[in-house]
């Protein structure tokens, strides 16, 4: 089971969980005043700026991905779409023969099959 969640879901991102310790530790040196929720303000809720650690900022947890197919999924279930498909209906016009009953093929076939002659 966790191996599906994490190959085949966004559960990948938690492992890079000591990414962001590690990342708000950096900001702490910097600004000792910085709490934890200004610092994911900062980093997820903000306009994105791209200044010297963006590198880092995008190994953040759930700040980038590169799996389509989940991004597909996650969007799929959370927002559905409403669709509906109109049947499209035309007429086809065409006009068959009509076979000639006066033409009796059983006996044009006796001149054709005839037995094998030595």
């Amino acid at each position: 089971m966790s191996l599906y969640l994490l190959g085949a879901t966004e559960a990948y991102q938690l492992l890079k969980l000591p990414n962001l310790f590690a990342h708000y530790k950096t900001h702490q040196q910097i600004t000792s005043s910085i709490s934890f929720s200004r610092f994911i303000d900062m980093h997820y809720f903000s306009v994105q700026t791209y200044d010297n650690d963006f590198q880092q900022d995008m190994e953040l947890p759930f700040k980038s991905s590169n799996r389509t197919i989940s991004l597909l999924n996650f969007v799929s279930v959370f927002a559905p779409k409403n669709f509906s498909i109109q049947p499209v209906e035309f007429a086809i016009n065409r006009t068959y023969p009509v076979v000639d009953d006066r033409f009796d093929l059983s006996t044009k076939l006796n001149a054709i099959f005839q037995p094998p002659r030595a």
